[in-house]
């Protein structure tokens, strides 16, 4: 192959990429091949293959931009406050040791998981590509409390409410009634966990403009016979990391 010559292939999955970008609302497969000038089967083995590492998504028929996208920028530019939070979760575990402990962040419309630990474990774990959910967890809570409108369209694209969240909140009203009671004391202890022996938590970080950087999570079993639930040590800790990787200022 000549030394200038470009791989065809790339190039047009590139191609696809951008045209899916530019699509408000996604494009289904025909469109896809009207637009980009490809043959069916051309297009389809394109997609298939970017969707196996995330870039691309389709849902009910409609093909959109996958969260890899997000997260590729994101990982260029977040660096040295990913290197705080890494060393936050280490001082976390330490403090709960029977506590999983994470650090999210929010890309795009996901909630991507950047580092967690278990119980028992010294090397915190970076599971490349893991997601919340923004309606099941602690973390993915703390994100929809502080997400711009734009933002919550984007969740509401990519994790309908009447699919993934009714079955847990009953009624979007409910929903939000909690989202506002977590904007307002700080940080979220899911209503479900309530009763349970296995309870989770989240602290926000917020950047000095006052949007979402990052969210510490914390999940652990309630122990019989050991005088309390754990909550107000797991709280007291995550805020400490949220208020630590803050003051970092990166």
């Amino acid at each position: 192959m000549p030394g200038n010559a470009l791989v065809q292939s790339l190039v047009r999955g590139l191609d696809l990429l951008r045209l899916l970008v530019a699509a408000e609302g996604g494009m289904s497969l025909p469109e896809i091949v009207s637009a980009a000038g490809l043959k069916r089967p051309t297009a389809h083995n394109l997609l298939r293959t970017l969707a196996s590492r995330g870039f691309v998504v389709r849902e009910r028929g409609v093909y959109r931009p996958g969260p890899a996208i997000a997260v590729l920028a994101a990982e260029a530019v977040s660096g040295a406050f990913l290197r705080h939070a890494e060393a936050a979760v280490r001082v976390l575990a330490g403090r709960l040791p029977g506590a999983i402990v994470s650090f999210c962040e929010p890309v795009g419309t996901e909630v991507l998981v950047r580092f967690h630990l278990f119980p028992a474990q010294t090397l915190v774990q970076r599971p490349a590509g893991s997601v919340f959910s923004p309606y099941q967890t602690a973390s993915g809570l703390a994100f929809l409390a502080h997400a711009d409108p734009e933002q919550r369209q984007g969740v509401q694209l990519r994790h309908p409410f009447e699919v993934e969240g009714i079955g847990i909140w009953q009624t979007p009203a409910r929903l939000e009634a909690f989202l506002a009671e977590v904007r307002a004391r700080g940080y979220v202890l899911p209503p479900f966990c309530s009763g349970s022996t296995f309870r989770l938590a989240a602290w926000p970080v917020l950047g000095r403009d006052g949007r979402l950087r990052g969210m510490f999570g914390a999940a652990w079993q309630v122990v019989s016979g050991s005088g309390g639930d754990g909550t107000a040590a797991v709280l007291s800790a995550l805020r400490d990391a949220a208020a630590e990787v803050t003051a970092a200022g990166v």
